[in-house]
């Protein structure tokens, strides 16, 4: 059982980290030396628990990892209902769907789902969209505590710094505050995708009993036709209101 505990605090602490971390830094954060450390490290890379960087030796979380978490998440009632409602919500509205989680680092698409005609843009399954700058994003900022989303935010507040951005992108601590409580007001979120000039996205939560946001639904179009305006953002932020409950949240939504 002391083996196992071990082994739980070195997964916790790269799972609680954004990014790969040397066997030092990971013996220091477990309390243990080094060479212990190794012997729990070398046999999880073996299970593909962890996967170690050849060129940097630094460890980080691996496939199998990745395998379990998704699989946990597939275990969620909501989760097997979100496919088949954006699924529904591509075909009525003919846009591209999207199922958006956040991850350790930061928004992930783990969904898409084509209309036809397809619309290309520049993303995969698995890709990490912006936490300031996507929809997906801004909604993950308004509906999960602080305290998940500050170490994305604050990276990416320093990153922005000279950039040219959106006028509604935030650039401060203040502003991102501001926009979360738009985006908690109205339970959506509007934003053009800038890796692909063009199209916008709109998203709206979907959120558990505690009123935090466990995935969220994205649809995206042409940038002159999807706006606040279009019947597929009512018919979203109802879809997510639907699945909401599904999750056992029980507070407002909008009509």
């Amino acid at each position: 059982m002391q083996s196992i505990d071990v082994g739980l605090r070195i997964l916790q602490v790269l799972a609680s980290h954004d990014s790969a971390l040397p066997l030092k830094t990971i013996s220091e954060l477990v309390g243990m030396a080094p060479s212990n450390v190794h012997r729990y490290l070398a046999s999880f890379v073996r299970s593909g628990l962890l996967r170690q960087d050849q060129d940097t030796a630094r460890y980080d979380l691996g496939r199998l990892a990745l395998q379990v978490g998704l699989s946990a998440l597939s275990r969620l009632d909501v989760m097997e209902l979100a496919p088949r409602e954006l699924k529904r919500l591509v075909a009525e509205h003919g846009l591209l769907g999207v199922i958006v989680i956040f991850g350790d680092q930061g928004a992930t698409i783990v969904r898409f789902q084509q209309c036809s005609p397809p619309i290309t843009i520049s993303l995969a399954l698995g890709s990490i969209v912006p936490t300031l700058r996507s929809a997906s994003g801004q909604v993950f900022v308004a509906f999960l505590p602080e305290e998940i989303t500050r170490h994305v935010v604050e990276r990416e507040l320093k990153l922005n710094v000279g950039y040219d951005l959106a006028p509604s992108t935030p650039r401060t601590a203040g502003e991102v505050r501001r926009l979360a409580e738009k985006v908690r007001t109205q339970f959506h979120s509007v934003v053009a995708v800038d890796v692909s000039p063009g199209i916008r996205a709109i998203a709206s939560p979907i959120l558990n009993t505690h009123g935090e946001a466990v995935a969220t639904l994205c649809l995206m179009g042409p940038e002159k036709q999807l706006g606040s305006n279009h019947p597929a953002l009512h018919a979203l932020v109802k879809t997510c209101g639907q699945l909401s409950r599904e999750a056992g949240y029980s507070g407002h939504w909008p009509e």
